[in-house]
């Protein structure tokens, strides 16, 4: 049981009590037993109560982690990216290149930018899709390359009309 300006009872501490009050009381006037009933329904909800708050509380962190988790998956695609940027005022954008990303002490998700930490919530825009190797391209880029022949990799170029696909 603590002592002080928050008391903590727990189930022993609550049955302790109740049998003592049950071993001191008068025996000329003794304690309905609606009474006892009443003060163990009360301290059976109040127990209840108090599981419910720490599932919540739990919950709640779980949550916490799965978003920090789907932020930084996010912000990791943008990893060699250029990205526009604002300050935290939102009066300033600035741009640059995504270094990398960061979670930061508060559990927030940040871009690496230049050697600075960029919260992901200043985010404005990707400017260019970026030379990564990512399928995930701009449909800018996929348009501009229309019409031309990649023989990049092939030795023989002559064979690559027969390697052509054709999508409905």
């Amino acid at each position: 049981m603590a002592i002080g300006g928050n008391l903590d009872i727990g189930s022993d501490d609550f049955m302790t009590l109740f049998v003592t009050q049950l071993q001191h009381q008068n025996p000329l006037e003794p304690t309905d037993n609606s009474e006892f009933m009443s003060q163990l329904a009360q301290f059976s909800t109040l127990e209840q109560t108090q599981r419910q708050t720490e599932y919540l509380a739990d919950l709640d962190a779980l949550n916490t982690a799965g978003l920090q988790l789907e932020q930084l998956s996010l912000a990791n695609s943008f990893v060699g990216k250029t990205i526009t940027y604002s300050d935290d005022d939102g009066d300033t954008t600035y741009t640059g290149v995504v270094d990398g990303v960061k979670l930061e002490t508060d559990g927030s998700v940040s871009f690496l930018v230049g050697g600075k930490s960029v919260p992901f919530a200043n985010f404005l825009e990707v400017l260019n899709s970026g030379s990564t190797g990512n399928t995930n391209d701009t449909t800018e880029d996929i348009e501009d390359t229309e019409g031309t022949e990649d023989t990049e990799g092939t030795e023989d170029t002559e064979d690559t009309e027969d390697t052509e696909t054709k999508t409905d």
